[in-house]
């Protein structure tokens, strides 16, 4: 049974505006340069769930981590929140992604040495929030997600669907106004994955701004409007 909406360990108050114009990436490879993303022109507005769809080199992981404030484009600019977040310095571009984005990846990316409640709470950690506000956020992400009666398993000892539970309540942590999901089903058996997506789509239905990263067509197919990328550059853009 999939977890209800979240309530209070859900979205912060509001939600984030990404506008992307002219983004270049390039990538130097032997002495070559290989153009990863050409001239893109993006812009999703608050609340929307959006899926970026390509064939691998497409550029869709380039994209998401320029998105992600994970890397930086070679030219062009990114505002979020009506802010050009291109010029900021890499402590401050740390900020802003603790902030305002969650990540939940394909392969989960949690500390194995960490239960799963540690998992959850350890950006609250690195932002310093106080304990008693970690302690009432993580109390509350594990009910939403079902996670209570795993809270002192480590990794090795979860499911791959509660692993990547894990990964989605600590990515909601923060309140971040934006969820960026890299092929968050692709580490999973097709059951599962389903499951995975309504937990996804249940945290844009309450309100946040949702884009997955996929080359399954049939998931990225669920999502409200559909970008496909094709060498670097948006060649469909779909309602």
């Amino acid at each position: 049974m999939l977890p209800p909406p979240p309530t209070g360990g859900g979205w912060g108050v509001g939600t984030s505006m990404i506008r992307l114009t002219g983004i270049e990436r390039v990538f130097p490879v032997g002495d070559e340069e290989v153009h990863a993303l050409r001239g893109v022109d993006l812009a999703i507005a608050a609340g929307e769930y959006l899926s970026i769809m390509g064939p691998s080199g497409s550029g869709k992981s380039s994209l998401l981590n320029i998105i992600g404030l994970l890397d930086r484009p070679n030219a062009g600019s990114y505002f979020l929140d009506e802010r050009d977040v291109t010029a900021l310095s890499d402590d401050e571009l740390a900020r802003v992604r603790r902030e305002k984005i969650g990540f939940v990846f394909q392969f989960f990316h949690l500390v194995p040495r960490l239960t799963a409640a540690q998992n959850i709470e350890l950006p609250m950690v690195l932002a310093g929030i106080d304990p008693a506000e970690r302690s009432r956020r993580l109390d509350a992400l594990l009910g939403e997600y079902g996670l209570a009666e795993r809270a002192g398993h480590r990794p090795d000892q979860l499911s791959g669907g509660q692993c990547q539970r894990v990964a989605i309540a600590r990515a909601m942590s923060m309140r971040p106004g934006v969820i960026l999901a890299d092929e968050p089903t692709g580490n999973l058996d097709r059951h599962t994955g389903q499951e995975v997506i309504g937990v996804l789509e249940q945290l844009h239905a309450a309100g946040g701004t949702l884009v997955i990263v996929t080359h399954d067509g049939e998931i990225g197919g669920r999502a409200r409007r559909r970008i496909r990328i094709v060498d670097g550059e948006i060649v469909a853009d779909e309602s």
